[in-house]
C-alpha cells in the first residue's frame, strides 16, 4: 500500500518510548515515496494534522478527528485503548500495538523466577554476606506447574510461548474460546469458569484490558478460592481487583506471594500498603518497556501497511 503521507509524533516521557533518528530513518528507507511529516511537540503535531493521511501517534483525543479531514488511519505502539479516543464518525481506522508479548513474558518469567528461586533472598543474603544454602531448601521448580493465563489474547498466547517451553501447564481465560488452541495452551475455558481453575493453579496471571468490563471482575470470592500457596502476577491493568481484597490474601493467605506491574492509581501513592508488603514484587508498569520496544512497533507498522 502506498501512504501519500504520514504523520509521526512519537515522543514519550520514557526515553525507550520516543522514535529514535534511526527508526525515523528507517521508515523513510522502507517508504520511499511517502511524505513524512515529523512532530516533535504537541503544537508541531496540531499545526500538521489538517495535511496528514496516516498517522503514527502514542495518543490521539476525539476532538482532533476535526482537524484531520484528510485522516485515513492511525497506528500506535499501544496495546491498551487508553490513550486514543475513537473517531466519532467512525471513518478513522486505528490500528493497536500487539508485538508487546514478546518483551512483556520476559518479564513476566522473570518475577515467576524472583518467587520460585528465591532471588530476593539472594540479593538480602549477598549484602549480608551470608552463605546460607539452606534456606532455598523450599523452592519450587516451574516446570510441572499449572498457571492461569486470565484474558489469553495475542499477548497471553506470547506469555505461554515461554511458560511451556519451561514445562508448565497452560490454562487460558477468555470470554470465547478457540476453536483450536494454539500448541502451547493445554487447554482453553470460559470466565465462568474460573473458580473451579483458580483451586488448581500454582501460578495466576492477569493480563486482562482496562475499562468498566474488567471493572472489579477479580473478587474476593476469587481471591478466596486461589489455591493455597499459589502466586499470582498483573501485568494487564491494576482496575480489575480491589487492592484491599488483594492485600487480604497476601497476609492471610492464599497467596504466597504476587508480582505487580499495574495498579488502581499510578504512579503508585507512598501511602499505599501495597510497598510494605514483604510478599510482594512492584515494577512501575514498566513490564513492556525495553530499547527494542519501538524497533518491535516499526516492524509491525511496515508489516500492516505492507497487508494493506
Amino acid at each position: 500500500m502506498k501512504l501519500p503521507n504520514l504523520l509521526i509524533n512519537l515522543k514519550n516521557p520514557i526515553d525507550a518510548f520516543s522514535a529514535t533518528p534511526a527508526q525515523i530513518e528507517r521508515i523513510r528507507q522502507a517508504l520511499p515515496e511517502t511524505e513524512i511529516l515529523l512532530a516533535t511537540g504537541k503544537d508541531r503535531f496540531l499545526e500538521l494534522l489538517p495535511r496528514a493521511e496516516y498517522g503514527l501517534v502514542w495518543n490521539f483525543k476525539a476532538a482532533w478527528y476535526q482537524q484531520a479531514p484528510n485522516l485515513k488511519a492511525l497506528f500506535t505502539p499501544a496495546a491498551g485503548k487508553d490513550w486514543m479516543e475513537p473517531d466519532p464518525s467512525g471513518q478513522v481506522r486505528t490500528f493497536y500495538g500487539s508485538f508487546h508479548g514478546r518483551i512483556m513474558g520476559e518479564s513476566l518469567l522473570s518475577m515467576m523466577l524472583w518467587f520460585s528461586r528465591s532471588l530476593g533472598r539472594s540479593a538480602q543474603d549477598q549484602q549480608q554476606k551470608l552463605w546460607g544454602r539452606n534456606s532455598y531448601s523450599p523452592n519450587q521448580a516451574l516446570f510441572g506447574r499449572r498457571v492461569l493465563i486470565i484474558g489469553c489474547g495475542s499477548l497471553g498466547v506470547s506469555c505461554a510461548e515461554l511458560l511451556k517451553a519451561f514445562g508448565m501447564q497452560v490454562v487460558g481465560v477468555r470470554r470465547t474460546v478457540m476453536a483450536t488452541p494454539p500448541p502451547c495452551i493445554d487447554r482453553m475455558i470460559t470466565f465462568d469458569q474460573l473458580a473451579e481453575e483458580l483451586s488448581q493453579a500454582d501460578h495466576i496471571v492477569l493480563l486482562l484490558p482496562g475499562g468498566p468490563e474488567t471493572e472489579g471482575i477479580i473478587t474476593a470470592e476469587h481471591f478466596r478460592a486461589m489455591k493455597p500457596g499459589s502466586y499470582l502476577y498483573n501485568l494487564g491493568r491494576g482496575n480489575c481487583y480491589c487492592e484491599a481484597d488483594l492485600l487480604h490474601a497476601l497476609q492471610q493467605g492464599p497467596l504466597a506471594g504476587a508480582g505487580l506491574d499495574v495498579f488502581a492509581e499510578e504512579p503508585l501513592p507512598a501511602s499505599s500498603l501495597l510497598w510494605e508488603q514483604p510478599n510482594l514484587l512492584i515494577t512501575p508498569h514498566s513490564s513492556a518497556i525495553s530499547r527494542e520496544y519501538l524497533d518491535l512497533f516499526v516492524d509491525e507498522f511496515l508489516q500492516r501497511v505492507a497487508s494493506l
